[in-house]
């Protein structure tokens, strides 16, 4: 990982998460989540789009302390050629998707800053994503998790190699919203 000021989405750096290898690579910072019930925004680019057929993370919340292998890890990841949740390969798919590429769930074109938030309810085991404005995922009453960690980059499960740039990340007890 690297701070890049030659792509940025506001301000003059962001984090870019460099190209590892095509597998399992696992690139991401933690930060500690404020209890088991948040928000988190921040915009995100990559360099292929986001919504490849295997199954790969970009941000999580996690019930340890930030170590892949530690506790339970509700990731906002890709697979079927969307985006989509992942715990322990039970897979949600956003509205609209199925379990086939070009069913027509959400993706995202690479090379573009994407406005993404999410809302992880542990205590009731709700977790809502949102694209650009649009929710793309909403499960309810799903698996009830005392979150206290938010990690973000890239977990390479399956590939490809990638680079991913994050920029304005904010983790709060209420929804942030995206900028105008």
């Amino acid at each position: 990982m690297e701070i890049d000021a030659s792509i940025f989405h506001s301000g003059a750096r962001s984090l870019h998460v460099k190209p590892g290898v095509s597998g399992y690579d696992w690139r991401m910072l933690s930060v500690p989540a404020p209890g088991p019930t948040f928000w988190v925004r921040l915009y995100v680019r990559s360099s292929v789009d986001l919504g490849q057929s295997d199954h790969n993370a970009y941000f999580q919340a996690m019930t340890g302390s930030g170590d892949p292998n530690e506790g339970h890890n509700v990731e906002v990841a890709e697979q079927y050629c969307q985006i989509v949740l992942n715990l322990h390969d039970d897979v949600v798919l956003p509205t609209g998707g199925d379990f086939r590429c070009g069913s027509g769930g959400a993706s995202l074109p690479k090379d573009q800053w994407h406005c993404m938030e999410a809302y992880f309810d542990g205590t009731k085991g709700d977790v809502q994503v949102y694209a650009n404005g649009t929710k793309i995922i909403d499960k309810t009453a799903w698996a009830k998790h005392d979150f206290k960690t938010f990690s973000f980059g890239y977990l390479g499960f399956h590939g490809p190699a990638r680079s991913m740039w994050y920029d304005d990340v904010a983790v709060a007890p209420e929804r942030i919203g995206c900028a105008p």
